[in-house]
This record gives C-alpha cells, structure tokens and sequence, in this order.
C-alpha cells in the first residue's frame, strides 16, 4: 500500500505533528484542522449572528443528514444511529432498556473500562456479572464462552481494551451469539476510525463511541448503533421531545417514539461537537476503512520489532497479529522515572504510569503517526 496519502494529510491536517511524536490518542485524539475550522466557524458564526429559530430547524436538518456519515463508518443504516453526550451514557441506554428475562447474566472482561462493567451490575445486579480473567493480557474468546451458560443475555466488551491493546476476534464472538441468541455490546471508543468495523459483515446489536479519542472531536459528543435486529426490544428509559415520530409538538401530546434508533435522544445534541465528528468522519471516509487499519498495525508491527530490540522493555501481551490494535503497551524498569510530562520535554506525547504493578508506557498509533514518530519514541527509551 502507498502511504504517500496519509503523509500529505499529517503535513496538512495535522500541525502539531511537527512538535510532537503524538503517541497519545488513547487519551485524547489530535484535532484536524478542517475538525478545528469547522467548530470555530460555527462558533464565531453563533457569536456573531445569534441563532434564529429557522436556524435551529437547520441545525437539525444537519444533525439528521449526518447519521448518513456515521452509518457509513461502521457499514449500519442511517435509523441505527442516535446521538449522546458519552460513551458511559450510551451504554445505560442499551443495559438499562433491553427486555432481558428473569435470572439474567452478562459475561464480561476483567480488562474492561469500568463502565462496561458497572452498567450491567447497576442492571443485573452484582452476582449475575460474570467477568472473565485475561491470560498475559490477552483474552482468548474461549474464556468469556466458558462463562456462558442457558441464562446469559449478554456479551459486553471493549472491543479494543484501553488496559493491555487487546482487540477481541469479533467474527469468533459474533457468530457465537448469534447462534445462542446472545446479545452482543461494544464499546467501540479505542478503535472507531482505526479498526473496521462492519457491522453487516460482523454483526452486533448495539455499539458506543465518543468522539474525542480516536475520532479526533470533542468531550460531550458521541453516537450510539443500535441493529434493526433488537431495535424494538430496547425501551427508551428516559424520554424527550426529540425522540418522537414528529418532533412538532402534538396539539394532544400524544406520545408515538420514533421507530429509529432516535428514540433515545431526549433533546437538543451538541451541535458543534457533531461538526467536528463530521469532519473526522469524512477524513476517515476518505483514506478508507481497509488502508487506515493496514497503516495502523504496519506501524505497531514496527513499533514491536524495535521495542523487542530494548534490552529493558517488554510488550505486554506480545499479542497475535489478528489481536493487535493502535494500542501498544511496554513495561519499563520504575527507576527510570519516565513520567507524560518527561516525555513532552523530549518532543513525545504518551501515557506512562507507575503503580503497584510496575512501570509502563502506552503508545498508540492513528493513521496521523508514521515510523519517524516511532524512532524517535524508540530513541528516547535508548537514552536510558
């Protein structure tokens, strides 16, 4: 694959790649300058002009028009799509309104961001979570299959695990509830526009994102998918203006949901994070699925090859290829004292930590980041 097209769009999009090896989107993704310009401008704009109530119509129109675009990202219809303020929240949308029988258990990963795990405790109660144990890191399907017995509802993961970098096999874990007639829910937040996803290829019943990771946005900004499949099986547990048939008030307030995936939104979204989605959204459109994700773990092959080279660094996990995502984990010795700030001072963006489990460091890659970006990580560690 030429990667000359995601050169030209670090050089034009991405100025503080010149400052920075920025190894840090695990934490918070860059913003594009077409991302940047189109928050100013709508800001200023709002500023400058006010906003009237034909323009507030418009806001919507816009907002409507860009479900197309998410859809798009992840291969999912337009109606599948909704809003909302944060992943955490998102999730709550789908433990909290799925019909679920009595007795009901959810088997999850002991590697999970917290709130995969607490929605479904706040939903099932703590006993009926069942939280699968990794090995070095990894966490081979057969491990959360082992957990599922004739009561389990639910499979909840991370697909990438903000913990180790691990990303799970989903074809593996989608066909085995499909058979079984398990739901299947992501949190998508540490991969969307760096690993495909094809939810008609690979399906999945429900999926959260926010923007201000991997999707280069704002906090307070997000979608929600929520398959065709299960859509009527999941209750709105809180319910608004904006998520009716039509949202021109009925003279009776008759109430009829939408029977889209907008059903969830209760008002008003973030207008200007949505823009600034949109942007990131279409420059992932733009270099394509299959390319951003070969670029991606062509650089994590790269980062493996030298970090292995380091006498006193270690890849935790030291995943299969199939298993590998732009997160990148390497332990280091604690005497190093190498801390987020160290790292600025030396032109590096990163995550280090230093616990009761030792040192380490997190990198990851996104289609703004090539092997220059990686050397110099590597020589920094060198100077150790």
């Amino acid at each position: 694959m030429d990667h000359s097209k995601f050169e030209k769009l670090r050089r034009e999009q991405y100025p503080l790649t010149s400052r920075y090896a920025y190894l840090d989107t695990a934490s918070t993704g860059m913003l594009a300058t077409r991302t940047r310009n189109a928050l100013v401008d709508y800001i200023e704009y709002r500023y400058e002009n006010g906003l009237t109530l034909s323009e507030f119509g418009e806001n919507w129109k816009h907002a409507d028009e860009m479900r197309k675009t998410i859809a798009q990202v992840i291969n999912a219809d337009p109606e599948e799509i909704f809003y909302s303020d944060s992943t955490s929240g998102t999730l709550n949308v789908f433990s909290a309104g799925i019909e679920l029988p009595e007795n009901a258990n959810v088997v999850t990963s002991g590697q999970s961001f917290p709130s995969t795990i607490f929605n479904w405790k706040n939903r099932v109660g703590h006993n009926n979570v069942r939280i699968a144990s990794p090995e070095n890191a990894a966490m081979p399907s057969q491990k959360l299959f082992d957990l599922v017995d004739e009561n389990t509802a639910v499979i909840a993961l991370c697909l990438v695990e903000n913990t180790t970098g691990f990303r799970y096999n989903l074809k593996e874990i989608s066909d085995f509830c499909q058979e079984r007639g398990i739901y299947l829910a992501l949190d998508i937040t540490q991969c969307i526009t760096g690993m495909k996803i094809d939810v008609k290829e690979t399906p999945v019943d429900f999926m959260a994102a926010a923007s201000y990771k991997w999707l280069g946005g704002l906090f307070g900004v997000g979608f929600g998918y929520v398959s065709k499949r299960v859509l009527d099986k999941v209750h709105p547990a809180y319910v608004g203006w904006t998520g009716v048939k039509d949202r021109r008030p009925a003279a009776d307030f008759s109430l009829t949901l939408s029977p889209n995936a907008n059903k969830f939104e209760t008002g008003s979204p973030n207008w200007v994070g949505i823009r600034g989605m949109e942007q990131s959204m279409q420059i992932y459109l733009e270099l394509g699925a299959d390319d951003v994700q070969e670029h991606i773990l062509t650089l994590v092959d790269y980062l493996y090859s030298q970090a292995a080279a380091l006498e006193k660094v270690n890849i935790v996990g030291n995943f299969a290829p199939e298993n590998r995502s732009g997160i990148v984990y390497l332990t280091i010795p604690s005497e190093w004292n190498i801390t987020d700030e160290l790292m600025k001072e030396h032109g590096i963006r990163a995550h280090a930590s230093n616990g009761p489990a030792g040192a380490s460091i997190r990198v990851a890659l996104h289609f703004y980041n090539n092997k220059e970006d990686v050397d110099k990580f590597i020589a920094f560690l060198k100077t150790f």
